[in-house]
């Protein structure tokens, strides 16, 4: 349901209805802004069911509460940039994935339009730059040179550079 209409009139026909809806918003966005450094409004809360219910007078069920909060795009947006901060490549895979999502489909005359699009996206998501490498310091060079012997040789020399074994 994305015409909340209905939702709002009753809002705005009784005066209980709209103490709880507010109580309900303020938390909400409360909540966001301090668990998650997002900013919410008052219709991104709309889509949250239970929320509605509530306003409505039915019990509030914390646990889908949460889990409608966290599901909107805002926040499921600041999970997942901190989960790739992190270093959780399935995270990191499926904001790839997402942001890949459809390139293909797109008609030749809005294709710059759709890179752009994407690479901002990657941007914000925190996809856009190679993830980091782990610290191969602790490596001493006969333990890298014996790594990279069982290497073809375009690989060999790959290696060899990256570990600043080779020029």
């Amino acid at each position: 349901m994305t015409d909340h209409t209905n939702f709002l009139n009753i809002v705005e026909g009784s005066e209980a209805v709209r103490d709880r809806w507010a109580a309900l918003v303020e938390r909400a966005v409360t909540e966001a802004s301090e668990k998650h450094g997002v900013t919410l409004e008052e219709t991104d809360i709309l889509n949250l069911r239970s929320a509605r219910t509530a306003a409505l007078g039915a019990p509030l069920d914390e646990d889908i509460f949460q889990s409608e909060l966290l599901s909107l795009p805002g926040l499921s947006d600041a999970n997942r940039r901190k989960a790739i901060s992190e270093g959780d490549e399935d995270a990191r895979a499926a904001a790839v994935a997402d942001v890949n999502r459809g390139k293909d489909t797109v008609h030749p005359d809005r294709y710059v339009d759709n890179a752009a699009r994407r690479i901002a996206r990657a941007r914000s998501l925190g996809v856009a730059t190679a993830p980091a490498e782990m610290a191969d310091s602790s490596l001493s060079k006969e333990a890298k040179l014996e790594i990279i012997q069982d290497l073809p040789p375009l690989q060999r020399l790959q290696q060899a550079r990256k570990w600043g074994l080779a020029q």
